[in-house]
């Protein structure tokens, strides 16, 4: 399964990427910005990595740009996707060229689009490192509603509703199809 919108593609995590999904996900950049900000074991991941392929309440996804993988993106769910009403989505970028590019938004957009038209879920949500102003700001770009964390002071959660993605994205997405 692929999704293909505003010049990236999102190409299904496969057996093959397992070493470089946990590259990425130690990279320091990357891991700075982690809920869990350990480095992940290499047993531990392959562990993860083999749950998470047969597991139909995620999906994850390498992000394509240029033909190039530069992140992974994901969704997870209490239910199988499918069928969620509401879902959790993280991304990560691991080439730091598009850490400040307007492409970094493409793989949310696409990601989103489908979420929201395809699959109908009603809600997103997920949780940003209070310090992190760069991811606030960008999920506050994308319609994303903050409110306190409930349980940890150094977590902020944000949740996106259709309406809130569908106001406040037109601007983006114009800019990202323009090509």
């Amino acid at each position: 399964m692929h999704i293909a919108n505003y010049a990236v593609t999102l190409k299904r995590v496969t057996e093959q990427d397992c070493e470089r999904v946990w590259q990425w996900r130690n990279m320091p950049h990357v891991r700075l910005q982690m809920t869990n900000q350990q480095f992940i074991p290499w047993d531990d991941h392959q562990i993860w990595f083999k749950n998470m392929l047969v597991d139909n309440c995620q999906r994850h996804f390498v992000i394509y740009y240029k033909e190039q993988p530069i992140g992974v993106i994901n969704v997870k769910s209490e239910q199988p996707i499918e069928n969620a009403n509401r879902a959790e989505i993280g991304v990560y970028i691991s080439d730091t060229h598009f850490l400040s590019n307007l492409i970094a938004f493409a793989p949310s957009l696409a990601l989103i689009d489908y979420l929201f038209n395809e699959l109908n879920v009603k809600e997103l949500y997920s949780e940003v490192r209070r310090e992190n102003t760069a991811a606030i700001r960008y999920n506050q770009q994308l319609g994303y509603q903050l409110a306190d964390h409930p349980t940890n002071q150094a977590l902020v959660s944000i949740s996106l509703t259709h309406d809130d993605y569908f106001h406040a994205t037109p601007k983006l997405k114009s800019f990202l199809n323009r090509g």
